[in-house]
């Protein structure tokens, strides 16, 4: 019952926060949140919903894919520290920066995104990696 919950509801929780901090962290490393340009006329916070669901689902579908592969290796070699998630992380934005042939200064936000995205799923369910229910062996005597 244990497995199961972790992959229903850990698993994707965590994805669905490591998303969400990739796409603040990208948006805020362009200064999005630190002026009022983003808000509409008469303060209508309704103009943020445009450029934030482009990031969103452009982070989605570049990098959904190879952090679930990593998600499949973590929990079968039960990897858990949280440097090998954040470097994860990073790798993935900077492939994401090399796929979309960037200016040399745009490698940096998907970069810090990536970091923060895989420490944030290390914190929701990385560290939890591979605790599979091992059947236990007899000690040796």
């Amino acid at each position: 019952m244990r497995i199961f919950l972790r992959i229903i509801l850990l698993i994707p929780i965590g994805l669905m926060a490591a998303i969400a901090s990739a796409t603040a962290i990208y948006l805020g490393s362009f200064g999005f949140f630190e002026t009022d340009s983003w808000v509409g006329p008469g303060g209508d916070i309704s103009a943020i919903i445009g450029p934030v669901f482009i990031v969103l689902t452009d982070i989605t579908r570049f990098a959904l894919l190879p952090f679930l592969a990593g998600v499949l290796v973590a929990e079968i070699f039960a990897l858990r520290s949280a440097i090998l998630w954040s470097l994860f992380g990073g790798a993935i934005g900077l492939g994401m920066h090399l796929s979309a042939n960037g200016t040399d200064y745009s490698v940096l936000p998907p970069v810090a995104a990536g970091l923060v995205a895989g420490f944030a799923y290390w914190v929701i369910a990385g560290h939890g990696s591979g605790t599979v229910a091992r059947p236990i062996s007899p000690a040796p005597e």
